[in-house]
């Protein structure tokens, strides 16, 4: 792939990382073991319990030995967000927000699954959102 422009400034350089991170899989595993390279994209949300880390598809579940902190700053740019302690969700996987008393917000996924983003994460939720 060739990208031309008559500079090289933050934006291009943005637009390469997002286009560079595309191509990135995840290697997670099912309970059976099969693992399976997953474009990050197919993650609608990530959940730590018991000290392993879950991943929600549309279709599936697997499980991952990356920690939710890594899922979020090696996919950020893709839309994953931390929504709470154990929590990180795919932006673009929300279909409505609701906010919760104590500050919090709903989310709720095109999944229909309903998970709080907790009060500290909040702002920095409606900020990626530009809300």
């Amino acid at each position: 792939m060739v990208l031309r422009c008559r500079e090289v400034d933050e934006e291009v350089l943005w637009a390469l990382s997002l286009l560079r991170s595309g191509f990135q899989r995840l290697c997670v595993w099912d309970e059976e073991k099969e693992i399976t390279l997953l474009s990050p994209r197919e993650a609608v949300y990530c959940e730590s319990v018991d000290e392993r880390i879950f991943i929600y598809t549309n279709a599936s579940v697997f499980q991952t030995a990356l920690s939710l902190a890594e899922l979020e700053g090696r996919y950020g740019d893709l839309g994953l967000f931390r929504a709470g302690k154990s929590t990180v969700i795919n932006l673009h996987h929300i279909r409505s927000l609701k906010s919760q008393p104590g500050g919090r917000i709903q989310a709720t996924l095109e999944t229909g699954e309903k998970l709080m983003v907790s009060r500290h994460y909040a702002p920095l939720l409606r900020e990626r959102l530009g809300l």
